[in-house]
Formats: structure tokens, C-alpha cells, sequence
């Protein structure tokens, strides 16, 4: 769709019966939202439409005049990979964004011209009773902080801002600073991937002392260390209702890892932690086995470089959670002392050990520890050592699991014999939608027979695809 068609269509949302009250543009999911409210109706239905990429260039001051009067109670502007000119931001500065009921702004994965910059920074600091504020992956150059600017301008009643993938310098980080320091309503903050450091860290730990609502923090794929992370535990105990916690893909080390879970052992209402591709080793796994928080959902420590002896602590630790739903400790080096429970996770939906030379010695106490998860939908256990004693063993608790849906056993050492076994325990009568064996020491004849026998044996790289011969 190109100029002309897009002006014909906002035109004839201009002249909608009922209130505009959002309005959503993606890319990726190639659509064009609208939703109106009705003035004789309680409760409007959501109404969408689809639209591919766009650019919002306009210099019709009527058209402009008349979305201003039916978006009059627009609540949600969200746009997703536009290009905005300087038109288009003269657009939003004039007529959308300035709007008494506007709670929700979107700009993600977007490009605005140089000249577009100013009016949308002007156009920000005029929301002032947002809620939710995304600008994350945007290229903004090197007006980046005047945009930031004038978006945290006023913005008392903020809960949700995420500026992950955004560019984050000394000037823009400062000015990030200073608007958290007046959020006290934040709930959720989100930084990943902003090149964030130690000194950073130290400012940013500064400013969320006024965060007291935050429940949410993001700050995954930066380049946080010891120092940053020991900034970070001297806040985080004194905010009341923080609940999610990502650090993964930091660099954090042992130092900064133990006083980090000292600290939020005291976050009572902590339900998801993610520390995963950190240098943690053993002190910060076994500082969390001695207090892990009361409240605990999530547990991720992929990559973290524990030994077999501290996932087994932790793994006693973790036993008998009555609150954990899924746990990873995925790609660390467990070998024979993999975790297992004698009491059990009522509630653990999915189990990550992908990569931890887990071999058939530990088949036999893994199986007995799924037993005793009678909620699990899926394990995880690819790119280990299992082989068809491993499979007898899962062969004979996969009826009894009752909501279990999927099992991953690519890349282990699994042969024909073992899959037969497999494929004897789904015929028993498992729910169980798929088993994956890609990369087993399986023929492609003997999987081909399989396939045709089971079709929940997935044999194949790709979902769907036909078994290539082994080494292809």
C-alpha cells in the first residue's frame, strides 16, 4: 500500500462513528489495528484490520484536523517497524500524541528521520499521563537523549518503560537517571541489551531507590560485572514488590553473584530469576541453596559454571518447592550428579538440562525424579550422553505422566533398540506429542520404519521434515 492509499484509509477512520480509541501499526505482523468505542456501548469489541508497512507521510492539515477530533479518547498508539519523516512526526506531534487519554505509546524496531526527531521529542513531553512507554530498537542517532528527554518529561504516572536495544551513552543514561528518579509508580523497567557497565550500573542503583512499585527488572545482554551486580544488591531488597529479576548474559562473577543472591533471598515476593551466561560458579549457587526466595517460579542458571556438586546442593534445595514451575541448568557440566528429588515440584511444567554430559549411569534417578513432577509438560535433555538404557528408563515413566507433551533427545547416543523401547511407551498409552531424536545413532531405514510405526518419533532437524541420511 503506498501514500495514496494510506491517506485514503486514515481518512475514512476519520470519519468512524465511534471514538478511535487505539491504534497499532506492525510490520511483522503485517497489520493495521483499530479499535473503536461506541457511544451507546459499555463494552467495544475489539475490531482489526490488516496493513503492510507503511510510511505515515502527510501534509493535509484537514485529514489532520479531523483524526484529532475522532481519536479524541484514543488510549494506545503503538507503531512497529515504520519510518517516520518529519511529516509523520508533525503528524503525532500535533494531533495524537498530545491527547488527554493517551496511556499507551509504541515506536519499536522503527527509523526516524533526522528532521522527525524534535516534533516527536516535543510531542512526548506533552503525554503526560502515559502509562507504557516503548521505544526499544529504534535508531535515533545521536539526538537520542533529546528524544528520551522529552519522553520521560513529567511522566509521574509511568508503569512500564522498555528501552532495551536502545542507545544508552553517558548522556542518555543520565538523562534515563534523572526521569527514574520521579517514577515512583514504575512497575516494570526494561534495559537489555543497552551496553549498560559497572558505572552505569552504579547510577542506574541510584535512581531505582524511588522504583518502589517496580515489580519488573531487565538488564540482560549488558556488560555488567562484580561491581555492577554488588550496586544492584544494595537496592534490590528495598523494593517491596519486585518479582522478575534478568541478569543473564552479564558478566557477572562469583563476587558479585553471592552478594547478589543474598539480597534477593529478602525480595519475599520474588517469583522469576534469570542468571544464566554468567561466570557464577559454585559460591553463588550454594549462597542460593542456603536461602532461596520463598516465592520462587522461575530459576534459570544456564551457562553458569557450576559443578555436578553444586547443581546436587541446589537440587536438594529446589526440592519440594511447592511454587516452581520451570527450572534451567542447561550447559553446565552436571555429568553423573545430576539433581533429583525424593519429595518432588507439584507444579514444575518444564526441566532444562540440555548439555550437561548427563549419561545413562543418572538415567535411572532422572526417571524416578519425573515421576514425582506430575505437572511436567516438557524435558529437555538434548546434546547429552544418554543412550538406550537412558531410554529404556524414560520408556517405562512416560505412561504414567499424564500431562507431559513433549521430550527432546536430539544429539545423544540413542540406537535403534532405544527408540523401539521409545516408541513402546508412547503406544502404552502417553499424551506425549513428540519425541525428538535427531542426530541418535539411528539408520535412516530403521527411522523411517519408526516414523511409520510412531509418528510422535521426530526424527528430523526441521519439524515436518523426512529423516536425512545420519552425517548430512
Amino acid at each position: 500500500m503506498g501514500r495514496a492509499g494510506v491517506l485514503t484509509l486514515l481518512q475514512v477512520c476519520a470519519q468512524a462513528s465511534g471514538n478511535v480509541t487505539e491504534i497499532s501499526i506492525s510490520e511483522s505482523q503485517q497489520q493495521l489495528c483499530l479499535q473503536l468505542k461506541f457511544p451507546r456501548q459499555e463494552n467495544p469489541e475489539a475490531v482489526a484490520r490488516r496493513l503492510a508497512r507503511c510510511d505515515l507521510e502527510t501534509h493535509h492539515s484537514l485529514l489532520a484536523r479531523q483524526l484529532m477530533e475522532t481519536c479524541t479518547w484514543l488510549r494506545q498508539l503503538s507503531l512497529s517497524q515504520v519510518n517516520l519523516c518529519h511529516a509523520s512526526c508533525q503528524l503525532l506531534q500535533s494531533s495524537l500524541l498530545p491527547l488527554a487519554e493517551l496511556k499507551t505509546f509504541r515506536l519499536a524496531s522503527s527509523c526516524v528521520s533526522s528532521g522527525g526527531l524534535a516534533p516527536l521529542a516535543s510531542g512526548l513531553s506533552r503525554c503526560r499521563h502515559l502509562e507504557e512507554l516503548d521505544l526499544s530498537n529504534n535508531q535515533l542517532g545521536e539526538e537520542a537523549s533529546t528524544v528520551l528527554a522529552g519522553a520521560l518529561e513529567g511522566k509521574s504516572w509511568l508503569r512500564r518503560l522498555d528501552l532495551s536495544h536502545f542507545p544508552l551513552d553517558d548522556s542518555t543514561l543520565a538523562v534515563l537517571v534523572q526521569g527514574l528518579s520521579h517514577m515512583t509508580r514504575l512497575q516494570s523497567l526494561c534495559l537489555s541489551g543497552d551496553d549498560i557497565g559497572d558505572v552505569g550500573c552504579s547510577r542506574l542503583a541510584k535512581a531505582l531507590k524511588a522504583a518502589t512499585s517496580l515489580e519488573e527488572l531487565g538488564l540482560s545482554h549488558n556488560q555488567i560485572g562484580d561491581a555492577g551486580a554488588q550496586h544492584l544488591a544494595a537496592v534490590l531488597p528495598g523494593l517491596p514488590e519486585l518479582r522478575r529479576v534478568d541478569l543473564s548474559a552479564n558478566g557477572i562473577c562469583p563476587a558479585g553473584g553471592v552478594q547478589l543472591v543474598e539480597s534477593l533471598a529478602l525480595c519475599k515476593h520474588l517469583e522469576e530469576l534469570m542468571l544464566g551466561c554468567n561466570a557464577l560458579g559454585d559460591p553463588t549457587a550454594l549462597g542460593l541453596a542456603r536461602a532461596l526466595p520463598p516465592h520462587l517460579r522461575v530459576l534459570h542458571l544456564r551457562s553458569s559454571r557450576l559443578s555436578p556438586e553444586a547443581a546436587l546442593s541446589l537440587g536438594r534445595a529446589l526440592d519440594g518447592c511447592p511454587h516452581l514451575e520451570e527450572i534451567s541448568l542447561a550447559e553446565n557440566t552436571l555429568a553423573r550428579q545430576v539433581p533429583h528429588f525424593h519429595q518432588g515440584l507439584p507444579r514444575l511444567r518444564q526441566i532444562d538440562l540440555v548439555s550437561c554430559e548427563i549419561d545413562d549411569q543418572a538415567a535411572k534417578l532422572l526417571a524416578a525424579s519425573f515421576m514425582l513432577c506430575p505437572a511436567l509438560e516438557e524435558i529437555l535433555l538434548s546434546w547429552n550422553l544418554l543412550g538406550d538404557e537412558a531410554a529404556a528408563e524414560l520408556a517405562q515413566v512416560l505412561p504414567r505422566m499424564q500431562r507431559l507433551k513433549s521430550v527432546d533427545l536430539e544429539k545423544n547416543r540413542i540406537t535403534a533398540d532405544g527408540a523401539w523401547l521409545l516408541a513402546e511407551g508412547l503406544a502404552r498409552g502417553s499424551g506425549i506429542q513428540v519425541i525428538r531424536l535427531w542426530n541418535n545413532h539411528i539408520p535412516p531405514d530403521a527411522a523411517q520404519r519408526l516414523q511409520s510405526q510412531e509418528p510422535r518419533l521426530d526424527f528430523a532437524f526441521f519439524p515436518n521434515e523426512r529423516q536425512a541420511p545420519r552425517g548430512t
